[in-house]
């Protein structure tokens, strides 16, 4: 161990060392004049940041910062020529009279140079991978966003989108076992009111359940940049009430671009224990009952138990590999650009987890908070990320552009969780699990588009995309095994129980879109378009229970554990048969089709006013395998939304906007939420069951924001939003639906309490709160960051367990009347997923006469619901979380660059709590250390370092 954390000090030490390397001599004998100024672009005002100034016939010289200024300390006194030179300019010299003891201003506003193409006119790929770029893009918008791009991304301490999200404002994340942001929620609306775009076009989900995207399968680094879209506009896709991310993948460049990185890392998680992993090459693919026919009964010996033979590794290592090639033809008509991303990480996590038990305790207190056993779990995560991309564009002549655009992207997560249980009810038994559990997420995209102007001011563009994305988890085996203590009769280790589960899911979707504009006037244009998208989503899903086979009768007869490949298992309930009456087997066709109009005009050269309508009809229907008698076996959907939308941008000035947007918005449920059936195996606390019943959201949205863009890509962004939402889905306590049982009853009890968390409507709610983003460069040192407030409020009916005035114990919330709860019990809180306080907050610092340039990155994540409980006052909130990164490179000759990412410096844990004054066997249970709140969830992930070398020609 000692060994890496010399290593983790030998990182921090060279790049301080590097910081103090080579800087231009300031000589002098004795005090002498000061020269300061700036070095701007002739065009655009724009910093130009490392531009060369030196003071000719002298060794004194300075290098612009940041904001292009620059300070030339103690140089000799008299007349002097001073030059200014950069890259891509022509220099630029200024005879100037220097003063002892005075200091002198001077300007240099360097002109490009350059040539430029003939017909095919083509941005240089640097200039759209800037943070500059990045800020015009932003400024030239028609509606609200926010844009984070490549080379804020490549400086940041993050490899993954799902990390990169959450440093742009109003964004926070959910995260994996490993630590790893995967989802995003935006503005205080959960990840299933958000959509995921690649280049503008929306894309399959590999998530089994859910339309959202995981994000933690793209590796940042194929990315140009990452746009957050918080207001539609009519040409969008209607769906997204918290808004949109839009993943622009890098494209063709202008000239030769040749990028390639290789890294390599460790998570000192595992410094204090092994990373315990196995292999996942001999997985059966299918489950017995796939590979048969449907009659086929399983044999326990057609199931095996060899991926729960772990080895274990000290310390291992991880690896990032990526390689980038592009360039276009001399006449600038045929460009490609191929990229490619291969990273290995060993991730992981120790939980401490209470396990509440499905009903509270009715004393001392209604709805007390209980639990029946505590978990210690060690997680340990292999995950394999590839992206490959592939941009072809030709343009024939400056009227027509055909490009075809290729993304793949896996994520092979072998995931093995060691779980070791206090069970407070078994008599000192302690339950010991090892679940081995291999997913494979793939997406892959294929995009052909084109632009065509047909006429001087009509233009056509168009696109035909096929999306497909898998989701497969291939015999997820789970073992228990039972250590007896002194009170019981038979002493030793025991089999108990095993299970293995198949899943596989596919989504596929195949559109068409089309827009045409008509420019009237230059200061007038009208769109017109519509979208045809055909989505097919399959899962398939089977899973066979097994127990111990015993080894006699009586009180002995228990199965002694030597190991799992010895363990001898028999059927329980399913007897080896394929699950051919189990809802999460299912299909299920969604097609959207939409037409839109807008206009946008511009009046008196200050206000832009963009408006229109958008029509979204959806058709849905599944099939599922739940016997042919239950309620909501099949479903067919349709529904029709009008969703308007204006956007107002007036122009204060060249660098100041106001802006003052309205769109109507909507979230459709995820397919899988329509179906009734049950599933208890992604939740630790509840069974969930589908809901045919469920409605499509709605919601009006309002945004109002100043923008202020300065020189050096600084900011100054404020603004305010208000979204009233109509149907909003929470998922709440319900019964299923019996047979012949009116919808309007579809909650109440049918029987023996048998009662499962399900998604709902519920009423209306409200989501309104204010955002501000900033940045600001003084020399070589910057500071950006932003902070959104975001307030919630929805009422949702809840359940109260207690005891009457009579005595018995009783349930409110079930639908009948009680004397104490004549009405149903109620509860205002926040949206599941809302913080009320999200912040990001990066000191920045580069140097262009080093090469070194650093940031030091917090993100705070305030309190927010982690799950709703179906019990008034027992939800549990995450605890708010400051995570704390640093990010470091220093340019090296021939092309080369060195850095260092750290993440997690502070160890932040990710906790969970109940807001309830602990009671019993709580008051001494193990790390409750708060009397004032219950601890159900402790992950701890520990710091990560990665150590690289980049290599850029471009």
């Amino acid at each position: 161990m000692a060994l890496f954390y010399r290593f983790r000090f030998c990182c921090f030490a060279f790049l301080v060392g590097l910081a103090a390397g080579p800087a231009r001599a300031q000589p002098g004998s004795g005090p002498g004049a000061t020269l300061r100024g700036t070095a701007l672009d002739a065009t655009t005002g724009e910093p130009l940041i490392g531009a060369t100034v030196l003071l000719l016939q002298t060794a004194h010289g300075a290098t612009a910062g940041l904001d292009g200024s620059f300070l030339l300390k103690n140089v000799p006194a008299g007349a002097a020529v001073v030059q200014c030179q950069s890259v891509g300019y022509a220099a630029q010299q200024q005879a100037v009279t220097l003063v002892a003891g005075q200091t002198l201003g001077v300007s240099f506003r360097l002109k490009a140079s350059g040539q430029e193409l003939a017909e095919a006119v083509v941005t240089g790929q640097a200039d759209r991978e800037s943070a500059q770029s990045a800020r015009r893009s932003e400024q030239k918008a028609d509606n609200v966003l926010n844009i984070i791009s490549a080379r804020t991304i490549e400086l940041s301490p993050d490899v993954t989108v799902g990390n990169v999200v959450q440093r742009a404002s109003g964004v926070s994340v959910v995260r994996n076992a490993g630590g790893d942001g995967q989802y995003a929620i935006i503005r205080g609306m959960d990840r299933r009111y958000n959509y995921t775009l690649v280049n503008g076009i929306k894309i399959p989900s590999p998530d089994p359940k859910n339309r959202y995207v995981p994000l933690d399968i793209f590796p940042a680094e194929l990315l140009e940049r990452l746009e957050v879209i918080k207001a539609l506009t009519p040409n969008m896709e209607g769906d997204a009430i918290g808004g949109a991310l839009n993943m622009v993948m890098k494209s063709a460049p202008d000239h030769l671009v040749v990028a390639a990185t290789v890294a390599g890392g460790y998570s000192d998680l595992f410094a204090t224990r092994p990373f315990a992993g196995f292999s996942t090459s001999g997985l059966a693919q299918q489950s017995p009952g796939q590979a048969h026919s449907a009659d086929y009964v399983a044999k326990p010996g057609d199931l095996s138990n060899a991926a729960l033979n772990y080895s274990s590794i000290k310390v291992p290592v991880n690896s990032l590999f990526g390689l980038t090639i592009g360039n276009r033809t001399r006449d600038g008509k045929l460009g490609l650009l191929v990229a490619g991303s291969l990273q290995s990480t060993y991730r992981g996590s120790d939980r401490l987890f209470y396990r509440p038990l499905g009903q509270p305790k009715p004393e001392p207190l209604p709805n007390t908070f209980t639990f029946d056993e505590i978990q210690r779990r060690e997680y340990s995560l292999l995950q394999i990320r590839t992206g490959l991309h592939a941009k072809l564009d030709y343009v024939p002549n400056a009227r027509n552009r055909v490009s075809l655009y290729s993304l793949l992207v896996r994520l092979d997560d072998a995931q093995h969780r060691h779980i070791t249980t206090n069970d407070l009810g078994t008599g000192g038994d302690v339950p010991i699990s090892d679940q081995s559990r291999f997913q494979r997420q793939q997406l892959w995209s294929e995009t052909l588009q084109g632009d065509h102007t047909l006429l001087p001011r009509l233009t056509l563009n168009w696109s035909a995309v096929y999306g497909r994305a898998t989701f497969d988890t291939p015999n997820q085996t789970d073992v228990t095994i039972v250590r007896a203590t002194a009170a019981n009769t038979q002493q030793g280790t025991f089999v108990q129980s095993s299970s293995h589960l198949w899943q596989h899911s596919f989504d596929q979707d195949v559109a068409g879109y089309a827009n045409l504009s008509f420019a009237a006037t230059d200061k007038l244009e009208f769109t017109a378009g519509g979208m045809v998208r055909n989505k097919d989503r399959t899962s398939t899903y089977d899973y066979y229970d097994l127990d111990a086979a015993t080894t006699g009768t009586g009180t002995n007869n228990r199965q002694p554990f030597t190991s799992y490949d010895q363990a001898r298992f028999v059927f329980n309930l399913d007897n080896g048969l394929q699950k051919s009456t189990d809802g999460n087997n299912y299909v299920a066709n969604e097609r959207i089709t939409a037409g839109y109009a807008q206009a946008k005009i511009l009046l008196a050269d200050k206000l832009q006013i963009l408006g229109g309508v958008r029509l979204e009809n959806t058709n849905q229907h599944y099939d599922s395998q739940l016997p042919a008698t239950q309620v909501g076996r099949s479903g067919t959907i349709n529904y029709l939304d009008v969703l308007p939308s204006v956007h107002f941008k007036y122009l204060v000035n060249e660098r100041q906007n106001l802006r003052l947007s309205y769109f109507k918005g909507i979230t459709r449920p995820n397919l899988f939420e329509l179906v009734p059936a049950i599933n208890n195996l992604n939740n630790d606390y509840y069974t969930e069951a589908g809901n045919p019943y469920l409605k499509h959201t709605q919601a009006d949205n309002i945004d109002l924001r100043y923008e202020y863009f300065g020189p050096a890509a600084s900011q100054l962004l404020a603004g305010v939003f208000y979204k009233n939402i109509q149907n909003p889905i929470e998922y709440g306590f319900g019964a299923r639906q019996a047979l012949g049982v009116a919808p309007t009853t579809y909650f109440s009890q049918v029987s023996n309490n048998t009662f499962y968390y399900t998604p709902q409507n519920f009423g209306n709610a409200v989501n309104f709160g204010a955002e501000l983003v900033f940045t600001k460069y003084i020399r070589n040192w910057g500071l950006t960051g932003n902070y959104t407030y975001t307030h919630s409020s929805i009422t949702t009916t809840k359940r109260v367990y207690y005891r009457a005035a009579d005595g018995t114990l009783t349930t409110a919330g079930e639908g009948q009347p009680t004397a104490e709860y004549p009405s149903a019990p109620t509860q205002t809180r926040p949206l599941q997923g809302q913080s009320d306080h999200i912040a990001n907050l990066a000191l920045l610092y580069r140097s262009e006469a080093t090469g070194l340039h650093a940031q030091l990155a917090a993100v705070y994540t305030g309190r927010r619901i982690n799950l709703v409980s179906p019990y008034k006052d027992l939800d549990q909130w995450q605890r708010a979380t400051t995570q704390l990164d640093f990010s470091a490179e220093k340019k090296l000759p021939q092309h080369l660059t060195v850095f260092l990412k750290v993440t997690n410096l502070l160890n932040t844990p990710t906790v969970v709590e109940v807001l309830q004054a602990p009671t019993g066997g709580l008051l001494t249970a193990p790390e409750q250390t708060r009397a004032d709140r219950i601890l159900v969830q402790r992950d701890v992930y520990n710091r990560t370092y990665l150590l690289g070398l980049r290599y850029r020609l471009n």
